[in-house]
């Protein structure tokens, strides 16, 4: 609402405003008092009267030269004029608008300078305009004047720097949303594809060396895994689609369901050995990326190590939940510089819940993935 007079069309409704008060006011006072006593010179007082009701139409593109005219038309106004009327609106609305678009110091120097004009002037005339309170009294409206527009500066800026503040945060929480969203899809459909891909290659091979080889247990592994990515992309998919409401999108990700995850993987043709050591109430995100870390890991076994075997760990602490995946492949064959491979993913996982995460080939062959996280998460 204090914004709505800073531009053009709001120059034009306070000019008109103002120049309907000044000029009906003043002229109904010359035609009731035209025979009191003249001012100094009733012609200059005319022509200051005018200057100020004019310049205010350019109050906001002008602010410094606006004020500095209508001050300096105001005080040679009064002495120059029988009239008493509302001359001094316009400086009071070009010295608020001064101060309210940000030039505080200038509006103060101005208020400073007309403040001492009056009280001197008065002092040295022995209060002849003026009775000493009446001085005081319109002292501290000039003081007053410039105090309310900084106020509003002070308001604007704050209220300029909070929408840019927010407008940030929005772009980053959409950003932050995105990349949410591309790991889900990374880590979720992205490992049964990789499940997929792995038996259709391997069936291939089979039927290459044995066209009479028996398809029906591999194509059923490929349904089954097939459903199950279709069932996360749905449930994702679900929230995309209706962000504020509870939509039916089914249990998100546990470690209750390891049992499955190394069961697909075992079908794959991978030794998997699942040990789960302790027992808690996880935080829903902790449980969540520790899933995350070990599906991650053994689609990046299946895919890049040429690995036998694969031992997968759980344990959890009284205040800490660790896992690790270890596997006997060749060296560093996880791809671990292949930007695509999820590593990147994991540690984001991980360490954005403030846990650690560590992953590198072994000494004596294989690679390991060890993740750990506070049971404690202030989300």
């Amino acid at each position: 609402m204090l914004d709505r007079f800073s531009d053009r069309v709001g120059d034009l409704v306070v000019g008109l405003v103002n120049a309907v008060i000044v000029l009906t006011w003043t002229l109904t006072a010359a035609a009731l008092h035209g025979g009191d006593t003249p001012g100094l010179n009733e012609a200059l007082a005319w022509v200051m009267m005018t200057v100020t009701v004019v310049v205010l139409f350019w109050r906001s593109s002008y602010p410094l030269t606006v004020a500095i005219i209508t001050v300096v038309c105001t005080i040679v106004y009064y002495p120059s004029s029988s009239v008493d009327g509302p001359m001094l609106l316009g400086f009071v609305i070009a010295l608020y608008t001064l101060a309210a678009l940000g030039r505080v110091i200038a509006a103060s120097v101005i208020a400073g300078a007309t403040l001492v004009v009056i009280v001197v002037s008065e002092v040295l005339a022995g209060f002849v305009h003026m009775t000493a309170s009446e001085t005081f009294m319109l002292s501290g409206w000039v003081i007053a004047v410039p105090a309310i527009g900084a106020v509003v500066a002070h308001y604007r800026r704050y209220r300029d720097e909070t929408a840019v503040v927010l407008a940030e945060s929005q772009r980053r929480s959409v950003a932050e949303e995105r990349l949410r969203i591309a790991r889900e899809l990374h880590d979720a459909v992205g490992h049964h594809l990789s499940l997929i891909n792995v038996q259709t290659a391997a069936a291939l091979r089979k039927l290459k060396r044995d066209p009479a080889f028996e398809t029906r247990e591999t194509l059923q592994v490929i349904a089954d895994t097939s459903q199950l990515s279709l069932r996360e992309l749905r449930a994702m998919v679900g929230v995309l689609r209706e962000p504020g409401e509870d939509s039916p999108t089914g249990p998100g990700p546990s470690l209750e369901q390891l049992s499955s995850l190394v069961e697909a993987a075992r079908e794959s043709g991978l030794e998997v050995d699942l040990r789960v050591d302790g027992k808690a109430e996880l935080p829903v995100t902790v449980d969540a990326a520790a899933y995350r870390v070990v599906q991650e890991s053994l689609t990046n076994v299946l895919r890049h190590a040429r690995a036998k075997h694969v031992q997968v760990k759980v344990v959890t602490g009284t205040s800490t939940l660790a896992v690790a995946v270890i596997d006997d492949g060749h060296g560093d064959a996880k791809g671990a510089k292949d930007p695509g491979n999820g590593l990147a993913g994991m540690r984001e996982r991980a360490e954005g819940l403030g846990g650690t995460f560590n992953a590198g080939p072994l000494d004596d062959g294989g690679f390991s993935v060890e993740a750990t996280w506070p049971l404690e998460v202030v989300e």
